[in-house]
């Protein structure tokens, strides 16, 4: 019977004594459990914590502190919730907090640097020191965010089938923008194509085998070659009469007819309607006819190349 007493008694006294500790240790610190951004505030403005209450806090996840993180549909996914993975220099965060300080600078966020240390092994990257935007000394941050993203699509009526890869494109590359407004223009707002159809944002022109025209001719297959005749700008870059984004003229063409034509070719004497008589005169006589000033491509209609006639009329 006495013994039985005994270990009652001393159950008693161990419960009694943890319920204390515990007490004692919620007056010091909120506990790392049921930490709350609440509880942060109201731990931080306390004067009077001892050096366990400070090992405690320093030990807590961000999470913690910042729920609604963890709450949200954008939770992170990045290094599978461990937040310091990208938010470098946490525990320096933690000591600015515990200084009375408001934190904000203290968190570093990754550069391109950390992002590709685990990224490395995508395709896609493998090409990014080739880039303009590696060159440009663009961090990833500019365009990607850690979280979910949160570009949506353009408030803008007439971009608003417009992906969001493009609407992120145009936030930096505007005079872009400005471009796919014009009359001519590749229907990137229309949602028909996006600026990743025809760029690569993490790869460089250099580091592809790919010709100056295979981009446009992946779509124009009609104008793929070799033609038997061919015109020798078509073949060499289609950049030489069109722009790719917009144009005020007709088909994205960079000059007007007839004078992108112009460029490069004189009007011979003789072949293109020279006066009204049958016969030509001498140079100078007689004047150029309308027809001839309107439009090249109204008698030269095979101007991308042809089969069977080497002035390209058919």
């Amino acid at each position: 019977m006495n013994s039985l007493l005994k270990v009652v008694t001393l159950l008693l006294l161990t419960l009694v004594l943890q319920t204390s500790v515990h007490a004692q240790a919620d007056t010091k610190s909120p506990g790392t459990k049921n930490w709350t951004a609440e509880k942060a505030k109201e731990f931080l403005a306390k004067k009077d914590v001892d050096k366990e209450a400070v090992a405690a806090f320093l030990e807590l996840k961000c999470v913690q502190c910042h729920a609604p993180v963890e709450e949200r549909d954008d939770k992170p996914h990045h290094g599978r919730g461990k937040c310091e993975t990208c938010h470098t220099n946490g525990m320096d965060h933690r000591q600015a907090l515990l200084k009375g300080e408001s934190g904000k600078g203290s968190i570093v966020f990754p550069k391109t640097a950390e992002c590709t240390s685990c990224h490395k092994l995508e395709k896609k990257l493998m090409n990014w020191h080739f880039s303009v935007h590696s060159k440009a000394g663009t961090e990833c941050r500019e365009c990607h965010t850690i979280h979910r993203s949160t570009v949506t699509r353009s408030p803008n009526p007439a971009f608003a089938r417009m992906d969001r890869d493009s609407t992120m494109c145009l936030k930096c590359h505007q005079d872009v923008g400005a471009s796919l407004s014009m009359r001519s223009h590749h229907p990137v707002k229309e949602g028909g194509l996006s600026c990743v159809s025809c760029h690569d944002p993490h790869g460089g022109k250099q580091a592809v085998l790919r010709g100056k025209n295979d981009t446009c001719l992946s779509c124009h297959q009609s104008l793929r070659g070799p033609m038997v005749f061919e015109h020798a700008p078509v073949a060499d870059d289609c950049l030489s009469c069109h722009t790719p984004h917009g144009s005020p003229n007709r088909r994205l063409m960079a000059v007007s007819q007839p004078a992108v034509c112009l460029q490069c070719h004189s009007i011979a004497q003789g072949k293109h309607g020279y006066g009204t008589g049958p016969e030509p005169g001498p140079v100078g006589s007689k004047t150029i006819s309308g027809a001839v000033l309107r439009g090249c491509t109204n008698c030269h209609s095979a101007i991308h190349g042809s089969h069977q006639d080497p002035v390209l009329r058919r």
